[in-house]
């Protein structure tokens, strides 16, 4: 039995890694984009790929038929996910990600996209992946993994409370990191195509054409900050609820 946790807890970060390698390697070169650590973590772990693997291995049979293990994993992936997004803007008021302009989606929180690509997940996982994996960390004696297990686990959970730390303050650091970006368009007079840059193409050019600019963002952030405002760009340009409550009530 405990071969089999430590089993279930090895696989789990073997899955948030196998996920920090589709968000930040794979999606950006077929997209055309810049390579970037995509992940919450500082680490090339994502989280919420592991806790979708493990959910769907644990519920569903590699008996069960390919189409069932796509819809029911495709489900319970896109459940896990919303339920992700609502609690992280819960907490941070923030959209951390939006798929509006995704077909089909819900609320742009999870999309038929999103589905598609879970469901084929989920069928490799449970059909092939697994049953592999189980049995190659089975055969190791319950002492090594333990080892590694816990390894992980320390790791992980020191790379999660530094991210934290620095979430708490978010709206700080948000504040001031907009502030330098607005002073960066106002000098350069920016039109419109360029005001709309990827916020990390933007740090890129602003780091390029105007190190004091840079160094002053450098040093009001630390590299947790840094790392989740290039992970998820959206939260700089998104207004807190707070604010946009604010705002209509001034209108």
């Amino acid at each position: 039995m405990e071969e089999y946790i430590c089993a279930i807890i090895i696989s789990f970060y073997i899955y948030g890694f196998a996920g920090w390698i589709w968000e930040s390697l794979i999606m950006p070169i077929a997209e055309k984009r810049k390579i970037k650590n995509s992940g919450f973590l500082n680490g090339p772990v994502v989280p919420i790929y592991g806790v979708g693997a493990v959910t769907v291995f644990l519920l569903f049979s590699a008996r069960e038929s390919y189409l069932s293990i796509f819809i029911e994993g495709g489900f319970v992936a896109c459940v896990i996910e919303y339920i992700t997004s609502w609690g992280m803007e819960a907490l941070y008021h923030r959209r951390w990600w939006d798929y509006s302009d995704r077909a089909f989606n819900v609320n742009g929180r999870v999309c038929l996209e999103g589905f598609v690509a879970f469901g084929i997940f989920s069928v490799a996982c449970v059909k092939y992946v697994q049953p592999y994996l189980f049995t190659k960390l089975l055969q190791y004696q319950l002492i090594p993994l333990v080892i590694v297990s816990t390894a992980l686990t320390t790791i992980f959970i020191s790379d999660l409370v530094t991210t934290l730390i620095a979430l708490a303050h978010l709206d700080e650091r948000l504040d001031e990191t907009i502030e330098i970006i607005e002073e960066y368009r106002v000098k350069m007079r920016l039109d419109r195509e360029e005001r709309q840059k990827d916020f990390s193409e933007l740090l890129e050019t602003i780091r390029q054409e105007n190190d004091t600019l840079y160094q002053k963002y450098v040093q009001r952030t630390g590299y947790s900050d840094r790392h989740i405002f290039n992970a998820f760009p959206l939260i700089i340009d998104d207004k807190p609820k707070s604010q946009v409550k604010d705002n209509e009530e001034n209108k």
